[in-house]
């Protein structure tokens, strides 16, 4: 039983950061003619205005790894898809689903993420209570208003690279919070200059370790039925709730 108590409370870890994680999913529209630093940062806000009001939906292909620095060295990549949408109500309703190394599908709907894991036929139900809202802060305004944005995070612009061959502007966000920034300290956005979609993420920890999230095949406003992000268990898994 202490074994086990040790797994849950190292699932109850990941299943904290895997919830902010892909909660972490902007959407900016990066157009706009060349000027100087508070010129480009105000038109990809101003456009991001525009793109909330259309927000529907989003999916992508996701590979996410973790670096460590004391390792000077990344841990295996996860591979998978992702998908997001905003229900009728305005709460966000995610899935992520995981396919390599192995199988983990995460669903979140209203206050309840739900992690389920074939290959050791392991499910886990957290209530996220408080931190739903402490999620919806770090979500960056997907399909919401840059002023929310604002309110949280000081914005600036960085320049522009290339990433998997397209053009991004980038931004950084540095959480205002205390408490957000005692999890990600800093936020680098990559944002693809043709669609304005993220392409890139890197959230960064307090002492250097950093999550670096990338999306491919970007999907903006298809119809995603909300029978998505529901999961249908076999019925010899037993669901763990945790507190």
């Amino acid at each position: 039983m202490k074994s086990n108590s040790r797994t849950v409370s190292r699932h109850g870890i990941g299943i904290v950061i895997s919830v902010l994680i892909i909660l972490l999913f902007p959407f900016f529209l990066a157009r706009g003619e060349p000027g100087d630093t508070d010129d480009k940062l105000d038109s990809v806000l101003k456009h991001m205005e525009e793109s909330s009001g259309s927000f529907k939906s989003f999916t992508a292909d996701i590979i996410k790894k973790k670096y460590t620095a004391i390792l000077e060295e990344f841990d295996p990549s996860e591979k998978g898809k992702f998908y997001y949408k905003r229900a009728k109500d305005g709460s966000a309703l995610i899935k992520e689903e995981i396919t390599e190394p192995a199988l983990k599908v995460t669903t979140i709907q209203n206050d309840e993420a739900l992690l389920y894991q074939p290959k050791i036929k392991s499910a886990s139900l957290y209530k996220l209570g408080k931190h739903k809202d402490k999620a919806e802060y770090l979500a960056l305004g997907i399909g919401q208003s840059p002023t929310d944005l604002l309110e949280n995070f000081n914005i600036s612009y960085k320049g522009i690279d290339t990433i998997n061959g397209a053009a991004c502007s980038i931004l950084e966000l540095k959480p205002k919070d205390p408490k957000g920034a005692s999890i990600f300290s800093s936020i680098t956005v990559w944002i693809k200059v043709d669609t304005g979609v993220s392409t890139q993420v890197k959230l960064e920890e307090p002492y250097d370790d950093y999550i670096l999230v990338n999306f491919s095949n970007e999907t903006l406003n298809e119809k995603i039925d909300d029978t998505e992000f529901r999961q249908k268990l076999p019925k010899d898994v037993e669901i763990i709730r945790m507190n």
